[in-house]
Parts: structure tokens; sequence; C-alpha cells
């Protein structure tokens, strides 16, 4: 399996945050080395999901030349909330569809690893409905995610509130099942999400039970990419509100658990907390490293 990041080895945190990519891509990676990141995950578009901001030849070239000099291991983009492609409703499943292919093609154009979607809502009857319009939804991108420089489609753990899909690991199986296990079709983390779903952090032996569990259901190697978060509610409310990083309910333990276990720690992380500006990740990236940092010198 032809995989952007190579889990399965120890060393320095890749750790990164969500960018703005509106003032061009290499401002984007510039942000990144102020605030400490060499990793970076982008909208591919206004996340409100409206038409593409037009990428040059010139400004490509910059941006890889920039994200080399920056030293960005691993670049994400992450596909806007307004795409469902559980959606019953013709015009939004419709509207999902074309976006999903275009990101794509764009992830492709700027040379990014990967590319995470929300699976989507059912919103009305039955979740194997919906199961099967995300299958139907991503069908047609599979010949192109084989296409060389092609990205990983990574389907988010999802925190499983209302008719969201994605918040048991049994649905996410399904969906991976249903297209036939294509080998550029992955699973992104989020520890918000599997907390408010109901994986405690702050118990070393659920965190223990979460990676037996992927292994199980969709297969460790399809594992490529970790949100790192913390959570304003409480374990299994199925609420998803993210919270700074150890000020939350997940706190400095469940952060602590999850940099103990190499399999986790081995991921690229990617924060999305709630900040003021985008430097403020600076303090949150420091603070995860910093952690990490502690518990390699035993504390």
């Amino acid at each position: 399996m032809d995989m952007p990041f190579d889990t399965s080895q120890a060393g320095p945190l890749v750790v990164g945050c969500h960018l703005s990519v509106a003032k061009g891509f290499p401002a984007a990676a510039a942000v990144a080395v102020q605030v400490g990141a060499n990793a970076l995950q982008f909208f591919p578009r206004n996340p409100r999901g409206g038409a593409q901001r037009q990428v040059s030849e010139a400004e490509r070239a910059q941006w890889l030349e920039r994200r080399e000099e920056a030293g960005l291991r691993y670049t994400i983009a992450h596909i806007p909330y307004t795409v469902n492609l559980a959606s019953p409703k013709p015009a939004a499943y419709e509207f999902a569809r074309r976006v999903l292919r275009e990101d794509l093609e764009r992830c492709r154009w700027v040379g990014a690893d990967a590319a995470v979607t929300h699976p989507g809502s059912y919103v009305e009857g039955d979740p194997a409905d919906g199961i099967r319009r995300i299958i139907a939804a991503i069908e047609p991108v599979l010949p192109l995610l084989e296409e060389p420089g092609s990205p990983w489609l990574l389907l988010e753990t999802m925190s499983g509130q209302g008719s969201e899909i994605g918040g048991r690991l049994e649905e996410l199986r399904a969906i991976l099942e249903g297209l036939g296990w294509p080998p550029r079709v992955g699973v992104c983390l989020d520890t918000c999400h599997l907390f408010a779903a109901g994986y405690d952090w702050r118990d070393p032996a659920q965190v223990g039970r979460l990676v037996e569990d992927l292994d199980r259901a969709v297969g460790w190697e399809r594992v490529q990419a970790l949100h790192v978060n913390d959570s304003k509610f409480p374990c299994g409310s199925r609420r998803d509100r993210h919270e700074k990083m150890g000020q939350g309910e997940i706190g400095r333990r469940g952060f602590a658990n999850l940099l103990r276990h190499p399999r986790l720690r081995a991921l690229p992380m990617l924060l999305e907390t709630p900040i003021d500006g985008e430097l403020d990740y600076a303090a949150e990236i420091r603070w995860l490293r910093e952690l990490d940092q502690e518990l390699a010198a035993g504390a």
C-alpha cells in the first residue's frame, strides 16, 4: 500500500495546524515556520463551499520550494464542512460530489499528501442509506486517487452527534468495504470526536483498545493522520466542541497517554483548537512538544 507518510518510524513529532491559504500557499508556509509547525492543514476553497481561488503555476512552484525550505513533512487539505456526501437532498449531494472531485484535483496540483472529509450526515431515514450514498459519491474519484501525485482521501472519525456517520468505527469499515478496500482511502482520527464518541484518552487501557479497534475495523495502515484537539464536553457526550490543548476534558493526562502510544505518536498531528489568530498556534504546538519532551525525560 502506497503511503504518503511512514507512521512506523519513531522520531521528532510531526505536528502542525490549520492555516489559511487565502493569501497564497507560500504565505501559509511562512506562518507555519513562525508557529513552529512541520505539518500544515488548509481549506482548498472557502470553508462554506465557495469557489476555489486560482493557484497559478508560479505560485505552485514557489509553494513547493517554500514547503521544502520550511521543513513541512505533511500537508493535508480539509474538504469544506458544507460538503455532505451522505445527503438525501439531490442538490446538496451533487454539490458534494462536485466539490470532492475538484478539491482532490486541487490537492494533486499543489502536492498535498492527503485530503480529509467528514463522511456526512444521513439527515433522515436509515444510517445504511447514508453509507450507500457516501460509497456512491466516492466511487467515481477512485481512478483519480490512483494517478501519480494524487493525495490519499481520509474519512474523519466523528463524535456521532445527530445523524452523523463516522461516530462508530464500524461505519467507516462499512464505507471502505463498500468501496472494495481501495489502496488510497484511509482514516483521519480526531481526539475530540473520539472522546465525545466514548473513547476516554485519560485511561491508558482505552487508548490501547482504540488502537486495537482501529486495526480490527479498518487496518492500522489506513490510519494516516490525527487531528489533535481538547474537548469542552465530557467523554461520551456525543458533542463536538474543541478546546485549547490541556484546558479541556481530555487534559494533560489524556494527551500524555496518546503520546506514550508509539503508533499514535508516529502519526502527523494537526491542531484545530480555538484561536484568536493563527500565531496563537505557536503556544499550542509548543505545549504538545514540551509534553512529549517531558515524557521522553521520564516525567
